[in-house]
This record gives C-alpha cells, sequence and structure tokens, in this order.
C-alpha cells in the first residue's frame, strides 16, 4: 500500500487529499494522509472578509477531521519542520510539541505562502500581515480595539480633520484593494451599534502601490475603473510610492513626505516559507518556492510534488504560474491525475496554467475581467461581476463537500450574516 503524504490543507492540498481520498480511501493501494498546522480550512481570498467582519468563519470553516471522515482520508494536525529524502520520511511537530515521524512513498507539498516584505526595514516589528485567518482574526480584533479606543475621543469634544483613523495598506494588489474597500462599510456597522458618532468619515484610508498603477495583473481600463470606485468611498490610492521603511508613526517612501498611520498593514507580495528555501538539497528560486517540472515533480525528487503558492512552475510564455488559489486548483487536479497515473503505471500529463480571469470584490459589489474562450475577455461589474465572485467560493466548496452540502454552506453562512452581522461589533464593552 502506497503512503500518501500531503502537507498543506489550502486550497489546493484540501482539494487533492478530498478527490485521492474518494478515489483510493476504501482500496488497498494507497493510504492518504494529510497534515497541516490548524484544524480547518478556510478559502484564503476570503481572509480579508473575516478581517473586516463580513464573514462569520466559524460557519465557512471546515475542519479536516470531519472532511477527512467522510472522505477517507487521515488528518494529522501538526506543523512541518523537515524532510528527509533519503529514508523518505517528514517531521511534524504537534500541538503537544512532540516531534512525529511519517513515512511517505508519495510525498506532496502544498504549505502555501506568506507575505513577503522584501527585506523593508521596519515592516516586520510594525506591520500587520493577512497570511492566515488566525492573522484575518487579529487584524479584526486591532481594528475593532482602535474604533473603539477613538469613540472616547470623539465623545470628548468636536472632531477635526486630526481626529481621524489612519490606515495604511502596502500593496495594490486583490488583497491589499478589497480589503480598504470593506474598511469603510465595517466603520459605518460598528458605528450602528450606540456608537453614532462613528462614521467612515473618520477613516483615512490610503492604498500603497510601487508601480504606476494598482491590479496589474487585471486590464489598465478595469484597474483605472476600481481606482475611481476606492476613491469614491474616500481611499487615497498613491501609485508610484516605494515605501524604503515603516517606523511606529508611519510609512517612509523613497520620495516625499512620511506617510502617517495608526495600523499599518502590508500586503505587497507573497513568497513560499523560509525553511523551504532548498529543504533536503530541493531546488528553489528566490521567492524560496520549489521549482517543479511539467508534471508538478520536483526538478530533483520524482517522489514528491509541489502544487500551490509553494511552487514554481514555469509556463510555455516565459513565466511562472501565479500564486492564486485557481492556479492551486488547477495544479491539484493535475496532481491528481498524475499520482492515480503511478499507480497505475502510466504517463503522466503536463500542467498547464489557464488564466480564467479575475474578480475583485469591492464592497456590495465587484469588477474585473473573465475568460470567455482563448484569449478573449469580457470585463464584468456590479452585481453580475459580486455573484461570479461569490459563485467562485461556492465551487471551491462544491468540489470539497458536494453540491447539496454547500447549498446548506450558503444558507447558513446567509442567515448567520443577518442574525450576527453587528454582534461581533456590538458585544463589546
Amino acid at each position: 500500500m502506497q503512503k500518501i503524504i500531503i502537507i498543506g490543507g489550502g486550497a489546493g492540498g484540501l482539494e487533492l487529499a478530498t478527490d485521492l481520498g474518494d478515489k483510493l480511501g476504501k482500496t488497498d493501494k494507497a493510504q492518504i494522509t494529510l497534515v497541516d498546522k490548524n484544524s480547518y480550512h478556510l478559502w484564503k481570498p476570503l481572509l480579508h472578509e473575516v478581517a473586516t467582519g463580513v464573514l462569520d468563519e466559524q460557519v465557512d470553516n471546515i475542519y479536516y477531521a470531519s472532511q477527512g471522515q467522510q472522505h477517507n482520508f487521515e488528518f494529522t494536525q501538526g506543523t512541518f519542520t523537515d524532510l528527509d529524502r533519503d529514508s523518505k520520511r517528514i517531521t511534524v511537530i504537534n500541538h503537544n510539541d512532540e516531534s512525529i515521524s511519517i513515512d511517505y512513498d508519495i510525498l506532496v507539498i502544498a504549505i502555501g505562502s506568506t507575505s513577503n516584505d522584501f527585506g523593508t526595514p521596519g515592516v516586520k516589528e510594525h506591520c500587520i500581515f493577512l497570511d492566515d485567518q488566525n492573522a484575518a482574526i487579529r487584524l479584526r480584533e486591532t481594528l475593532i480595539n482602535k474604533f473603539t479606543s477613538f469613540c472616547s475621543i470623539i465623545d470628548d469634544h468636536q472632531s477635526t480633520d486630526q481626529d481621524k483613523i489612519r490606515i495604511a495598506i502596502v500593496g495594490g494588489g486583490a488583497t491589499g484593494v478589497e480589503l480598504a474597500s470593506e474598511l469603510p462599510n465595517m466603520v459605518e456597522t460598528f458605528g450602528a451599534c450606540g456608537r453614532n458618532k462613528m462614521c467612515s468619515d473618520l477613516l483615512d484610508v490610503s492604498v500603497i502601490e510601487a508601480t504606476d498603477r494598482i491590479l496589474p495583473a487585471l486590464p489598465e481600463k478595469t484597474a483605472i475603473s476600481i481606482t475611481k470606485t476606492l476613491e469614491k468611498q474616500g481611499i487615497h490610492v498613491l501609485t508610484k510610492t516605494m515605501i524604503t521603511k515603516a517606523e511606529n508613526d508611519g510609512f517612509y517612501p523613497k520620495d516625499g513626505d512620511i506617510i502617517k498611520a495608526d495600523i499599518m498593514i502590508w500586503t505587497a507580495g507573497v513568497k513560499a516559507p523560509d525553511y523551504l528555501k532548498e529543504i533536503s538539497g530541493l531546488e528553489s528560486s528566490r521567492s524560496n518556492q520549489l521549482v517543479v517540472k511539467p508534471t508538478l515533480q520536483t526538478s530533483r525528487d520524482d517522489s514528491i510534488f509541489v502544487i500551490g503558492d509553494c511552487a514554481y512552475a514555469m509556463q510555455e510564455n516565459g513565466h511562472a504560474s501565479p500564486p492564486t488559489a485557481q492556479a492551486a486548483h488547477q495544479m491539484a487536479k493535475i496532481c491528481y491525475e498524475n499520482i492515480i497515473n503511478i499507480l497505475n503505471n502510466n504517463p503522466l500529463k503536463s500542467f498547464k496554467y489557464t488564466d480564467n480571469g479575475t474578480i475583485i470584490s469591492l464592497h456590495d459589489t465587484a469588477q474585473g475581467v473573465v475568460k470567455i474562450a482563448g484569449k478573449s475577455e469580457m470585463s464584468v461589474k456590479g452585481w453580475f461581476a459580486l455573484i461570479i465572485h461569490r459563485l467562485l467560493y461556492r465551487m471551491h466548496q462544491a468540489s470539497l463537500l458536494g453540491i447539496f452540502k454547500t447549498i446548506r454552506f450558503a444558507r447558513a453562512s446567509k442567515f448567520m450574516y443577518k442574525t450576527k452581522s453587528t454582534s461581533i461589533f456590538c458585544n463589546r464593552d
């Protein structure tokens, strides 16, 4: 029986474990084990909604142990720390700080990515990152605590232009833009809980981007439209602004004055975790991603596959596949087929990334592009774009839970949003 270990329960890892479990879990061909440091899964593109209180993470979490029980794979909770390729063994530290060794025949590394500060001085010390659900919850608590303390200030005297909550977000990609768009609504919801003086006018939000425009992955026309939408919300969009350091009082750009901020958030880029850099002699990229062949096997070990953000998969156009959820989903499907092919002694398939478009979720609306066929694109905005964005999430859920459970999840999420949308802000001293 082949021992298949999957490290990381993100968009790609959990889909792969579920598919392999459904196919092989009840056979004598393979034993599938998923390893993750957390006990639950949440779709990473929704982290900004957790951070701003839009999404109730308790409803949308998928617990690995329950998923494994229903789809015939085992789950081990622990932090991956070491790889021994010679003995085909990984080391995991569990919640009791005990070291556990797990043998494998086929290993899949799908541990995702972390924020990349590019070595900018002061960023680690002064900025908040948005790497996972725990980080999103910490950011939410930081925002709520700031709002709460600010209430006492505006209760004592008439507010002025100086009396504002200054939030600066470095990074004009999807995460930074979506987070910024939700912040004004977060303050309005907070104000609805008896803090009548709290409103979005008291926010001073800036999105800071080093290049000449935000959302470089989108067509320029769409990016300009989204910029105007943000500016209508009162959000400052600062482009061509390279940050050289971060200190207690704010960000210091290469040119111009300090961008003062009470809360500093960094979403400027991602990299694979530092410990993956040449781990056990495997080839890695400048951003710590593990280099893979077209089959998604590592360049130096055919028994190890890598998928998702931590995979450096060069494409025919000369660019590596992007660190996005849709790339992780596509990799999971090819990895699944190739593992089945290995067990059946069949030829392996090559991974070719297909860009199906990008939708940016703004508050109560969305904008972006979808791919119609080949290189054809269609710009979408408003409620239609929002429906597409939500459908992408529900499709991810359906791949894990099935259609009927996903429908129940959607109904529960909608009910909980209506009944608890303000409780997270109102149940405060």
